[in-house]
């Protein structure tokens, strides 16, 4: 893929005469407002690409439709229906929330990597994969446009253009449904991201330093609280880490690592059945993990709830048929139950999977 001189305008003039003219399926919203442009930059020190800017100068994000659909589209929820089976180009609104969503989890990206977080979202695909650019020193003005696919790593995101302009003209010339399968021989996002700086490890206190003013800055940042539950946890403060944990999960109930870390907490400071509850929810939201399942298998066997420990053990080994950790909750609750002959087969497997492991 030849990178060709960014020259945006045109591209921009096309697609106005494609939104004026009858016969191109075209939905686009009028410009965005500067200050929105500037207030996302500043508020998460990124920068967009400069063609992009441009673009949202004019267009602050749409699509492109089929004949057929542009027919039906009436309301809202048409709008919304229809922009899920486009290509569609988010608004900065929508670049917002989504980056802010990404970034509290810090999806798909070793948080070795230096502040700020580098994946930008700026189009959404028909498969809920997202196209991004990528922040860095590497980058430039002129990020190029990868695919970030939702079940693989930035490793594997291939280049699907060169810069936006370059993916704009690709855009109008197949009337919004270009080809948006990245080519990882021309590039992949990780090669753009900034190399991790070795620091000396934290001391809580420092923790809640930081976090301190990151908050500040932005209250609804949800890993920066689930840090503060993590050093008040180690300094042995489990009122304020739960605290804190608690409004992590307020902010992004989603993630189930943040309700297992609760639970965690709880667990610690004796409220077994509440700990449950959190553990429950990690594993709801999260059921093909093993870890989440084998630490719920744990406190249900402390608990003396037998038959649903087990049950989580088996699960666990059905997905992982190394799973250490299953074997040995198992092998306990053989003992208990009198079992001699299933514990001393689980014990082999313990010594096996140990001698592996060494």
């Amino acid at each position: 893929m030849n990178r060709t001189k960014n020259e945006i305008e045109p591209v921009l003039e096309k697609l106005e005469y494609m939104t004026q003219t009858p016969g191109y399926f075209t939905h686009f919203s009028h410009a965005a407002r500067e200050e929105k442009i500037i207030r996302f930059e500043k508020k998460f020190g990124v920068s967009l690409p400069k063609s992009h800017k441009k673009f949202l100068q004019k267009f602050n994000g749409g699509m492109m439709l089929h004949d057929y659909q542009s027919e039906f589209l009436q309301t809202q929820s048409d709008f919304e229906m229809y922009k899920g089976d486009a290509v569609y180009l988010l608004s900065i609104e929508e670049i917002t929330q989504k980056y802010a969503q990404l970034e509290n989890q810090f999806w798909k990206v070793d948080r070795a990597v230096p502040h700020p977080y580098p994946i930008i979202p700026f189009c959404s695909l028909p498969n809920n994969e997202l196209l991004v650019f990528v922040h860095g020193s590497k980058v430039g003005d002129e990020s190029p446009v990868f695919d970030a696919c939702h079940e693989e790593f930035p490793s594997t995101w291939g280049m699907v253009a060169p810069d936006f302009t370059y993916f704009l003209s690709m855009y109008l010339d197949a009337q919004g449904y270009p080809l948006t399968i990245g080519n990882e021989e021309e590039g992949v996002a990780s090669q753009y991201f900034d190399e991790p700086k070795e620091k000396e490890e934290e001391t809580p206190v420092q923790i809640l330093q930081r976090t301190e003013k990151m908050l500040t800055e932005n209250p609804d940042h949800a890993f920066a609280h689930y840090e503060r539950a993590n050093a008040f946890k180690d300094l042995g403060n489990l009122s304020d880490a739960y605290i804190s944990i608690s409004k992590a999960v307020e902010l992004d109930g989603n993630d189930p690592f943040y309700h297992f870390i609760k639970g965690e907490i709880l667990n610690e400071g004796g409220e077994y059945r509440a700990a449950l509850i959190s553990y429950d929810t990690a594993v709801h939201l999260n059921p093909d993990d093993t870890f989440y399942l084998c630490c719920r298998a744990g406190l249900l066997f402390q608990l003396n709830k037998l038959k649903p420990s087990i049950d989580d053990c088996n699960r666990a080994i059905e997905l992982d048929s190394g799973c250490l950790l299953a074997y040995m909750i198992r092998k306990d609750i053989y003992e208990l139950r009198g079992m001699e002959d299933k514990a001393e087969m689980d014990q082999m497997i313990i010594d096996k999977l140990e001698q592996q492991d060494d």
